[in-house]
């Protein structure tokens, strides 16, 4: 299941620019080490909890027009957000969720996306 969601250095990243706590996969912050991926019946789970989200459920939060693609040499991903001129952003990782995530995390870096910190 590694591979199709956020690593924990990424989901910290996602919670701190406040991404809503929307998957049912999550890292528990009570577990030492807190890198062991663990279900919830119910999205949300805990404030002790780093949520975990797959690559669609962070799709589901990109805006306007963005591409993905997969290059068999390298064995990584390539994201790109095609906003107006300079508001071009690219990512790479090498899983979909994390490349996706990185997409969105720039986005937001770069005041290209607000994120809603009432969603946690």
């Amino acid at each position: 299941m590694e591979r199709n969601v956020v690593s924990l250095e990424t989901a910290k990243k996602l919670k701190a620019a406040g991404f809503p706590r929307v998957s049912m996969w999550h890292y528990s912050e009570r577990m030492n080490p807190p890198d062991e991926l663990f279900f919830t019946q119910f999205s949300g789970s805990t404030q002790f909890d780093i949520p975990a989200p797959t690559a669609q459920e962070i799709a589901d939060r990109l805006p306007g027009l963005w591409s993905v693609m997969n290059s068999k040499v390298t064995s990584n991903y390539y994201a790109a957000y095609h906003g107006s001129g300079a508001d071009s952003v690219n990512a790479e990782a090498d899983t979909l969720a994390e490349v996706l995530a990185n997409l969105l995390l720039k986005l937001v870096e770069s005041g290209g996306l607000k994120l809603h910190k009432a969603h946690l």
